[in-house]
């Protein structure tokens, strides 16, 4: 578990957060979501980085250190500071300093390998420092994914993380050849993506629906992340593009097959609401031998998420405000509620003039 204290960067003016194994960030539309993800990717990936830290802000188009920034990540356990950002300078402690070092000497070793991908960095370094960001513009991976040599080389000014999420994801489509998602199975030969809609049928991924397009890279690289170990996986807008009920399925899929740390920025309520299933199940099973088998039907132990291991924040007017219960570990019903009230007062206010005003010559 550990703690990230952010203060007067971009927008986010007062952050204040404990990251743990499963984490929920809501907010409106530029409230920060995005800048925060890019930020803890950032500061829990210190074995790409060496000495030259700052400059991967650059890589993330998130250059907002002033000097009156102020950036510190704690180890919560024993309250050791990892990293301090301030005055537009980096301090790092020794536990990390060692761990860079200990990067480099590896990646050099490697390098001595006739196959050095073989070889799983992540297996050797501590587990907080390495993540993976999975950018909410991944719907456009299909579109330009096979051009994107020539889009490069045409100067094209295409977002860096896009482009380095094009290469986790051709990775992850050249090792995972077949999944199923959504009621459909994704196949992928000789270099095309195909979506097969029955045993015979399918369309090229160009071709299929946006809930498809957005849906298959965001799994793939999932499965693909979860597989070389990277400890912690940002996720943006896991809803993008779907139907309530493949949001819900979606989610269980992520949570199903990630034993990393999960990060997850959205705007839906239904996010929300299947995350509190998720949790509840994981208390009803632990109650006792009959609810647990039981529950195993409905909701496998796979999808569970324990309360102790899971942190939810609202992300508003630069400040984290913490939305999760502390007695039921669960979202706040109210954080939910709010968002539905907001279409249910519009509702209410239309009927109200219609019944006033309908027989209106």
């Amino acid at each position: 578990m550990y703690r990230l204290v952010v203060k007067n960067f971009g927008v986010l003016k007062n952050i204040d957060i404990i990251l743990n194994k499963t984490n929920l960030f809501i907010g409106n539309n530029g409230s920060g979501k995005s800048v925060l993800a890019k930020l803890i990717t950032i500061v829990t990936s210190f074995d790409d980085y060496s000495y030259n830290f700052l400059t991967q802000f650059k890589k993330f188009d998130i250059d907002f250190i002033e000097n009156n920034t102020l950036i510190k990540f704690f180890d919560k356990h024993n309250d050791d500071i990892l990293l301090t950002i301030s005055n537009k300078k980096i301090n790092f402690s020794k536990k990390v300093i060692d761990t860079i070092e200990t990067a480099q000497k590896t990646k050099d070793l490697l390098n001595t390998f006739t196959n050095p991908d073989n070889i799983e960095i992540n297996n050797i370094l501590p587990k907080i420092f390495s993540s993976k960001y999975i950018p909410a513009d991944r719907n456009l991976i299909s579109l330009f994914n096979n051009f994107v040599a020539n889009l490069i080389t045409s100067d094209i000014p295409l977002p860096r993380t896009l482009l380095e999420f094009s290469a986790q994801y051709n990775k992850a489509r050249n090792s995972i050849r077949e999944l199923s998602l959504l009621n459909m199975t994704f196949k992928s030969n000789n270099g095309q993506d195909k979506i097969y809609y029955d045993k015979e049928n399918y369309l090229p991924l160009e071709n299929s629906s946006s809930g498809i397009q957005t849906a298959l890279p965001l799994y793939l690289t999932i499965k693909y992340f979860n597989s070389k170990h990277y400890q912690n996986i940002l996720v943006e807008e896991p809803e993008q593009n779907l139907y309530p009920k493949a949001q819900i399925d979606t989610i269980k899929f992520i949570v199903q097959n990630s034993d990393n740390n999960l990060y997850l920025m959205t705007h839906s309520p239904y996010v929300l609401s299947i995350l509190n299933i998720l949790i509840f199940a994981y208390k009803s099973a632990n109650t006792n031998n009959i609810l647990k088998e039981k529950i195993e039907k409905i909701i496998p132990s796979s999808q569970h998420i324990n309360p102790d291991e899971f942190s939810a924040y609202l992300i508003e007017d630069g400040k984290s405000i913490n939305i999760k219960g502390n007695s039921t570990g669960m979202i706040k019903q109210n954080v939910i509620d709010d968002i539905s009230d907001e279409i249910d007062e519009d509702f209410s206010e239309l009927m109200e003039l219609y019944r006033e005003f309908k027989d209106a010559k």
